[in-house]
């Protein structure tokens, strides 16, 4: 195993088995959309700058996007441990120190950035995260000088003829945490570090002041960003109701690219509200917040709520084929109780939210292939058929995916359930939801001036 800093750019055969592991599992926890790929430069070296919202899954997300072995930059302190830190190097993952982590430790930053000249030039692509750490918030965040003292500093070791681009990259999650949402990964248009050369030799921090603003600028169109930090909580809760409501009628596919389209859209139209008419926007406000309060009490969802015509004729259904199928339910969560329960416990002892889908998945692809192997050898020695066991095997992996496949069914059931209750114990509340709903339906129309409400109103 290569733990050895000095090789961190040459390719990596174990990596490379390791990655296709990854690649699979995490293909399969989120379902993956990427757009943009030709936009990244084939015959020149590259700086990839992602949005950081969700810790360690921004950086897979990155990494399975395609067959390629990036190096990755972190914050040095997670290096401390000497395992640790030889573990964090066959990834490909460097340190950078801050002024945090002592000044005598400032200067090691200097082989550092002469590493990341050797893996720039090597033209495996390197990813800095430029926000510096992740935030839990759809916005980006003021982004860090490191990126463009890296880009910068590279290029002129090489007198400008690495042609360095830095290709900003958008990472949008429909749920943080959730297994089998959406995930959506958009490339930007490649900003080209060599123009600005002049600039760095004659005033380098005026520069990398305009080299973060070209990043910034890039990074804003292919990512959902809502800029407004005061009403944050009143455009997410618009967008979690509206997007669906103005895709269906304007025949839209359910999909995470025309979900990201229509959110730019209702966020662009939003801002131009609200700077033209602020009254109105407070009365939009309001009722978007009553709405999502009553929701938050009855414990629903946008996702789910109301129930479409659709979901009330499935109901039935949906609860029969629940029912025939929870024996296999049984098998499957008695093959991954262990694994499942596992990663969920050490998951539970970070505080921060945004770490827990990357803590559950790291420790699902570490503990799922050692029980599931022990369970193999077990059931081997006990059937004592290597056709049964060949069968048990295989059956595993399927297991997996059946779980959660079942347990997103019957999360849904419950919604609809919760829904029916809420309708027969609190008809009164439930009455104000959906006037609610239908209030800010129609004013987000009027907000985006769409010309089809009526049709769309129709029962």
């Amino acid at each position: 195993m290569p733990t050895k800093r000095e090789k961190i750019e040459q390719w990596s055969r174990s990596y490379y088995a390791l990655k296709l592991y990854v690649d699979l599992c995490f293909k399969f926890y989120f379902k993956n959309t990427i757009e943009g790929l030709e936009n990244i430069p084939k015959d020149k070296p590259i700086i990839l700058a992602p949005n950081h919202q969700n810790a360690l899954m921004d950086a897979l997300a990155v990494l399975c996007t395609k067959t390629w072995q990036p190096v990755f930059v972190a914050r040095a302190d997670i290096f401390k441990n000497p395992l640790i830190s030889k573990i964090l190097t066959f990834l490909k993952i460097l340190p950078i120190f801050r002024i945090r982590d002592g000044y005598e430790n400032l200067q090691k930053n200097d082989d550092v950035f002469n590493k990341t000249v050797d893996v720039i030039n090597n033209r495996n692509g390197l990813v800095i995260l430029p926000e510096g750490n992740h935030g839990d918030k759809k916005r980006l965040r003021p982004l860090k000088k490191g990126i463009a003292r890296i880009a910068l500093q590279a290029e002129n070791s090489f007198n400008g003829e690495l042609d360095i681009h830095i290709v900003p990259v958008g990472i949008d999650y429909t749920d943080y945490i959730k297994v089998r949402s959406g995930l959506l990964i958009r490339y930007g248009t490649p900003i080209p570090v060599r123009p600005l050369m002049k600039l760095y030799k004659s005033n380098p921090a005026k520069a990398h002041k305009l080299l973060i603003e070209l990043v910034e600028r890039g990074l804003k169109p292919e990512m959902v960003h809502i800029k407004d930090e005061k009403y944050y909580m009143v455009y997410k809760i618009i967008l979690d109701m509206f997007t669906k409501v103005y895709n269906r009628a304007n025949s839209k596919k359910d999909n995470h690219s025309n979900q990201f389209t229509t959110q730019k859209l209702i966020i662009t139209k939003m801002d131009k509200f609200r700077q033209n008419n602020s009254d109105d926007f407070l009365l939009l406000a309001a009722d978007a917040l009553e709405y999502n309060l009553l929701l938050n009490r009855r414990d629903l969802t946008s996702n789910t709520y109301p129930m479409s015509k659709r979901s009330k004729w499935s109901f039935g259904p949906l609860a029969i084929l629940l029912l025939v199928l929870s024996p296999l339910h049984f098998y499957s969560f008695i093959n991954n109780l262990i694994p499942l329960s596992g990663a969920r416990l050490l998951s539970n002892k970070f505080k921060d939210k945004q770490f827990l889908s990357s803590v559950r998945f790291v420790g699902w692809l570490v503990l799922a292939p050692i029980f599931h192997l022990i369970q193999m050898a077990a059931f081997a020695v006990i059937t004592k058929s290597l056709l049964f066991t060949l069968v048990y095997a295989v059956s595993l992996p399927l297991s997996v995916y059946f779980f959660f496949l079942y347990k997103g069914w019957s999360t849904k059931l419950w919604s609809w359930i919760k829904e029916l209750k809420f309708a027969i114990l609190l008809p009164k509340r439930l009455t104000r939801l959906n006037e609610l709903h239908g209030d800010l339906t129609r004013q987000m129309f009027e907000v985006i001036e769409f010309t089809n409400e009526d049709e769309y109103m129709k029962p």
